[in-house]
């Protein structure tokens, strides 16, 4: 995905980002195209039916860089697709909504390869972890309405 420009960012913990832009993304129909085909498939059987893409946005990770815990908001489902990423790339860490019997949020994230997708809740709280790579990491997210 070359191209998506380097610039600077207001998350000083993420290299890049064009989240706070507030406009459709040059690269959207690119990745639209990609992904409509699974958006479908998962329409037919999601319980929430979702509309279409409400907003996209892409982010770039290098060695030890993170986003931390936070999550999309209270409806609708959100997704991030990994554009780049080698197998030291920790995928995005999960966080149980709810307390386990010793008090803690039990964490988890799913084994994940370049070009996968993943679709989760948008109020599920979640994190993309650093990593220790030079090999820079990069998503394309967006949240489904």
């Amino acid at each position: 995905m070359g191209m998506i420009p380097e610039t600077n960012n207001a998350e000083k913990h993420i290299k890049y980002t064009d989240y706070f832009e507030f406009k459709t993304p040059e690269y959207q129909d690119e990745v639209i195209k990609v992904v409509e085909p699974y958006l479908s498939e998962f329409h037919k059987i999601a319980e929430y039916k979702f509309k279409g893409i409400a907003n996209m946005w892409c982010q770039k990770y290098s060695a030890r860089d993170y986003h931390t815990p936070h999550d999309h908001g209270c409806m609708g489902y959100s997704c991030v697709l990994y554009a780049k990423m080698n197998a030291e790339h920790p995928s995005t860490l999960f966080f149980s909504p709810f307390n386990d019997e010793t008090g803690t949020h039990q964490c988890s994230s799913f084994p994940c390869s370049e070009g996968d997708m993943v679709i989760f809740p948008s109020n599920l709280m979640h994190m993309a972890p650093p990593h220790d790579s030079e090999e820079e990491r990069v998503i394309i997210s967006f949240n489904l309405i």
